[in-house]
């Protein structure tokens, strides 16, 4: 597996790992990301000397993001390759992990450190929460789990987590994760981010699970969504 894989040339790399949850393998994925005149590390996975070098060629590690209540399990990780790094999370985490020590806590506003070259929103309820972002510079919708998009030659996955999904109507169908669609109650504020989010100026969007949306990605999000914009 490559250290890091280029998505936009000079802008935007991804990196998947793998994770084991409740009997299913899958694949997750960091987004590495040009802003405040470094990289930004978005949903770190493990990083390892091979990971830590390609990203050091590149530039500086501006910031760690743990975007998401339940994607924060490889933070320390990136914190031990980037001890200087400041640590971003999703407002929320700090309640389950408090062993991290953040920066600070996001939410609908960016922080001075990406004000003007990232827009975000977050989405989600009191089990899953994660804040999704715009990266101006190269069109690109950075998402975690708004969207899984589990296909037939997706790699790293079991038996067993492809038998869930197609119980679940998610392998080859482009869905948000069960515990958002399920548990995200307060239709009108999802809504509304939603519809933020879909203003956005983007023709490709990165997630964590499954292939990158890279055509038409407004149409997945919608249709993945659609119980609630309809």
């Amino acid at each position: 597996m490559q250290a890091l894989r280029e998505v936009v040339p000079d802008q935007i790399w991804v990196k998947e790992g793998p994770v084991h949850f409740a009997g299913m393998d899958l694949l997750t994925r960091m987004t590495v990301f040009r802003a405040a005149g470094g990289v930004i590390l978005h949903s770190p996975v493990e990083i390892d000397a091979a990971t830590r070098d390609a990203i050091e060629r590149i530039a500086p590690v501006r910031a760690i993001i743990a975007p998401s209540t339940v994607h924060h399990l490889f933070v320390p990780s990136a914190q031990q390759a980037f001890p200087d790094a400041p640590l971003y999370g999703i407002e929320g985490l700090e309640k389950k992990r408090d062993d991290l020590h953040f920066t600070a806590l996001l939410g609908d506003e960016p922080p001075p450190l990406w004000a003007g070259e990232l827009d975000q929103v977050v989405i989600g309820n009191r089990v899953m929460r994660e804040i999704d972002f715009l990266h101006r510079a190269s069109r690109t919708a950075i998402l975690t789990d708004l969207v899984e998009n589990f296909q037939d030659r997706t790699p790293g996955t079991n038996a067993f987590l492809r038998e869930f999904m197609e119980v679940a109507g998610m392998w080859n169908h482009p869905r948000a994760a069960p515990e958002l669609r399920i548990l995200t109650i307060h239709r009108e504020a999802a809504r509304d981010a939603l519809e933020k989010l879909l203003a956005w100026d983007f023709d490709r969007a990165t997630l964590a699970h499954g292939e990158l949306l890279d055509q038409d990605p407004k149409s997945a999000i919608r249709e993945a969504w659609s119980w609630m914009l309809d």
